[in-house]
């Protein structure tokens, strides 16, 4: 049975949850996603949050001032369907559906704890444009933004780290529904009792309520939207209650055990069908409760100013393009970290959606101001050392703000399950990452470059990074990724800013007759270019190529790239990081000089020594 007690609610909202649940038994047993025990007995939950408090426009999915929903878990993919649908979406309920955006849902983290980090991001950027578009006291932007997590979530230290954050910037307007089956599971008994500890050590409102109790759940919600803190909504079995029914997501049921739920539900045993009447009354609850709401933010939206509707129009045409009006000057000798930091530091002023965050150059973003509890006008969050800055990330992009981060790149594993998410949804988030001159810290560059859809840029001067910054401006930018070398900004000569778009160029072009090409990358340029001249000398006749995007490079035509690396010219690679991606350019191995293949230098003392051992070993191979 599905119902252990009787719930406290009228006929017809008896009549919507049982239909709900219906619609999914058939969704589940036909497409096998999801969980159906989970499904079933989150039902009450989701209904509760969807007919009486989430706002939403059916008629227009994506209203800039809808609540955002992220889900830590893809369990409950099919009784989103089912809600939806009954609401009055047009999505189409059958044996063959595949819906992979469903209308009134965010985000699907399909990682555990991602989706906390994510719902934190989308909080983030509520706030901040709540401020920026203040008018009184109403604003355009006045959403709550809720994730549906479970007790996998709450195994992850990324969580926590998550909610100390929330919390510390008093993100009051994020609520967590977290489903608790802890307390019931043998062996599990304390692990709920120490989680809330927890939330009470990180000053978050939280309210246990048992899930099958409407009204409880109906008033947490209420509590919850009312408070001054981030809130946690502990929804808990009934005492002694789990019934592990089918607890296998691809669990094909049998037509005898689906009719006997559809008969302990009180519905018609008709495959992917509902009651005309229960869903006539849910999207009539829905459109009441939603009618003035939608008027009072039409009210608003008309009172706008000629900048406030451009900046509305972007946020509404998902157009994260920057205004690129970047004054700057390069010093003798000045560091390309330094350049950076002067890019972005001119990048913001004519950039009101940008965001940044950093976990520890915070100090460098001199023209931004810090995001604080009592600043929600800022934008450079202070991460200091959470590990999931990238899924916050998502979701400050999920509310329509361009964001950046900076870190170290030793730290890029901790980053890249939620890149992966960001280049699968196309979201162009940026990730700035400073390499270390320890070639084992440069493995990261590897598992990036890995990643589909990414783009990962590694400049070698101020031209290149220059570049990347023109590219990353546009419109349709993609996610993309900056690694930053330990090196001198000095322009190169022939380095081109234009060029970087096309992710390779000669920068330094064969005299007569070509023996062979050297392809670096980033700082590994500098000593390439030193082992070129020590070629010449020798009566080599080299081009350097400079490639700053292999992902570009390999997206562009084939002409341009014969153009560069001409079929039957012998190209040598030279980059301190693993070899894997550099294979496709060359004969074999034996030219790639990459940091698993060779002993790189560590110290300016053995510098020397390596370029020689390097220039014979190519001199060889040029023969």
């Amino acid at each position: 049975m599905f119902f252990n007690k009787k719930e406290e609610v009228n006929d017809i909202e008896s009549k919507i949850i049982s239909n709900i649940k219906a619609l999914t038994v058939d969704l589940i047993n036909s497409n096998h996603k999801g969980n159906l025990d989970f499904s079933l007995n989150f039902a009450n939950a989701l209904y509760v949050l969807y007919s009486k408090h989430i706002k939403i426009d059916i008629s227009n999915p994506m209203w800039l001032n809808r609540d955002r929903v992220i889900f830590s878990t893809n369990n409950c993919y099919n009784l989103l369907l089912s809600i939806i649908y009954m609401m009055g979406s047009d999505i189409k309920l059958d044996r063959d559906n595949t819906v992979f955006e469903i209308p009134g849902v965010d985000f699907v983290t399909e990682e555990f704890a991602n989706g906390i980090g994510v719902g934190v991001g989308a909080a983030i950027g509520e706030t901040y444009l709540n401020d920026l578009f203040k008018n009184n006291s109403s604003s355009l932007f006045d959403y709550h933004t809720y994730v549906v997590c479970s007790d996998l979530d709450m195994m992850k230290g990324g969580s926590f780290e998550a909610l100390s954050l929330a919390s510390s910037l008093k993100l009051n307007k994020l609520i967590l529904l977290y489903d608790s089956n802890s307390n019931v599971l043998p062996g599990n008994e304390n692990f709920l009792i120490d989680k809330l500890k927890y939330f009470e050590s990180l000053n978050l409102n939280t309210i246990v309520v048992d899930k099958d109790n409407l009204i409880e759940i109906d008033s947490a919600i209420a509590k919850a939207k009312s408070s001054d803190r981030p809130s946690i909504i502990v929804l808990k079995n009934s005492e002694n209650k789990y019934e592990k029914n089918y607890i296998n997501s691809n669990y094909n049921l049998t037509l005898e055990e689906i009719s006997n739920i559809k008969k302990d539900l009180d519905v018609r045993d008709i495959p992917f069908s509902a009651s005309s009447e229960a869903q006539e009354a849910l999207m009539e609850m829905v459109n009441t409760r939603m009618k003035g709401v939608l008027e009072s933010y039409n009210e608003l939206l008309g009172k706008l100013d000629t900048p406030g509707i451009e900046l509305i129009d972007k946020i509404k045409n998902n157009d994260y393009s920057l205004k690129n009006n970047i004054n700057y000057e390069l010093e003798e000798g000045e560091l390309l970290e330094d350049s950076l930091f002067k890019i972005l530091n001119s990048l913001v002023i004519d950039n009101d959606l940008l965001v940044g965050g950093t976990s520890n150059y915070s100090d460098k973003l001199t023209e931004f101001k810090e995001f604080t509890a009592s600043n929600h006008s800022g934008n450079n969050i202070n991460y200091d050392l959470r590990n999931n800055i990238s899924s916050i990330q998502n979701g400050l992009s999920l509310a329509g703000i361009r964001n950046f981060s900076i870190t170290n790149l030793f730290l890029a594993d901790r980053l890249i399950p939620s890149i992966k998410l960001a280049a699968k949804m196309k979201l162009p988030n940026i990730y700035i990452l400073f390499e270390d001159n320890k070639a084992s810290l440069n493995n990261e560059i590897l598992g990036l470059r890995s990643i589909p859809g990414l783009n990962v840029y590694r400049p070698n001067d101020v031209n290149e990074l220059l570049g990347v910054f023109n590219i990353i401006s546009n419109k349709n930018a993609s996610t993309s990724c900056i690694i930053i070398g330990r090196g001198v900004a000095n322009v190169k000569e022939n380095s081109k800013i234009h060029s970087v778009k096309d992710g390779a160029y000669i920068l330094k072009p064969e005299d007569k007759n070509i023996s062979g090409i050297l392809l670096s990358t980033g700082i590994d340029l500098d000593i390439t270019l030193e082992i070129e001249e020590k070629l010449k000398e020798n009566g080599f006749d080299i081009r350097v190529v400079s490639m700053p995007c292999m992902e570009l490079f390999d997206n562009t035509k084939d002409t341009y790239r014969e153009e560069i690396l001409p079929m039957g010219t012998k190209v040598v690679v030279i980059e301190n990081s693993p070899s894997y991606s550099w294979y496709k350019y060359v004969y074999n191995d034996k030219y790639l000089i990459t940091s698993d293949k060779v002993d790189w230098y560590t110290t300016i003392e053995e510098k020397q020594e390596f370029i020689d051992k390097m220039v014979e070993k190519i001199e060889n191979l040029l023969g």
